[in-house]
């Protein structure tokens, strides 16, 4: 049973999560990635009526931060903009991609999605590929965006269409997936496919696609996939999920690593092969952890 002071935490979990990203947060934010179950009325009196939620957290303009950062509320309506550029620039790039053989879907992740962009950020994809296809939308895309530069798309996670669901994953996969925005096809499968993220985020509901009109299994696409149905597209798989295991372990030797065993397996059973930061990800968590630990001193000092 959480104590009190571990309670307000969970409650302001996501303005502790944006802080480690120099992010403001807004009400929206606060109350979808909330650890306790709560809506944004709620939310709104508690950060209103609260003695030592006013002594931690910052207002302006409905975006919130902890107190001694209130130079990220300004920050943030910029980062906003960047990131509605961008995504409409995602929307362009998958009016393309969606023709690929063997994309049955495209789904914006990372900072962009998340309506936050910095000013390196990439558009970073999520890319849901038919059934033993992993190899073949790999060396495509891949291939692709290494050609024409990170900077206009980058697909990091490929998944299998038969096998979306994933074991419960740390904080930072779990927000990758809360907050990501279906570009082609729908993201409800994949997001109801891993109820963990519900779990996790009680509050959370699957964010509206980008353009419902925009669908994979294009009558191009049918085309190019038409010579790939056969034994020509088993060898063309063969060959390209060689391409695709060295490329995973060059990806993880940059850091020093050896492929980390649940990415090689799952590479290895053919459900999804992903290139996203692992190293970043257990970096995210020690700061996450570390800011938790010093905001319940803080709030343990003030109750």
């Amino acid at each position: 049973m959480p104590t009190a002071e571990e309670e307000l935490l969970d409650l302001l979990d996501a303005l502790i999560y944006g802080d480690i990203f120099d992010c403001a947060v807004t009400l929206d934010e606060l109350c979808q990635y909330s650890r306790i179950p709560i809506d944004n009325a709620q939310l709104n009196r508690r950060l209103r009526d609260d003695a030592v939620i006013g002594n931690i957290v910052a207002e302006r303009n409905g975006l919130y931060c902890l107190r001694h950062r209130t130079a990220l509320l300004e920050q943030r309506p910029v980062r906003i903009a960047r990131a509605l550029r961008l995504q409409r620039r995602a929307l362009s790039v998958a009016r393309v991609l969606r023709h690929f053989p063997f994309v049955r879907g495209l789904v914006l992740t990372g900072s962009v999605s998340a309506d936050d962009a910095t000013e390196p950020a990439d558009i970073d994809l999520l890319v849901i590929v038919a059934t033993a296809r992993i190899g073949t939308v790999f060396l495509l895309l891949g291939s692709l965006s290494r050609l024409v530069g990170r900077s206009v798309f980058c697909p990091n996670w490929y998944m299998s269409e038969d096998r979306l669901n994933m074991e419960p994953q740390s904080l930072y996969i779990t927000r990758e997936f809360a907050q990501a925005r279906s570009l082609v096809g729908c993201a409800d499968a994949l997001c109801a496919s891993n109820g963990w993220i519900n779990t996790a985020f009680p509050n959370w509901f699957v964010s509206a696609e980008v353009d419902p009109s925009l669908r994979a299994r294009t009558r191009f696409q049918r085309f190019l996939e038409a010579p790939l149905l056969g034994m020509a597209g088993r060898y063309v798989e063969k060959r390209a999920r060689n391409v695709a295991a060295a490329r995973l372990r060059a990806h993880y030797a940059r850091f020093g690593l050896d492929v980390p065993a649940d990415v090689a397996a799952r590479f290895e059973a053919g459900t999804s092969l992903g290139f996203h930061g692992y190293r970043y990800e257990a970096a995210t968590m020690k700061a996450h952890a570390a800011s938790r630990a010093k905001l319940l001193e803080r709030i343990r000092q003030l109750t």
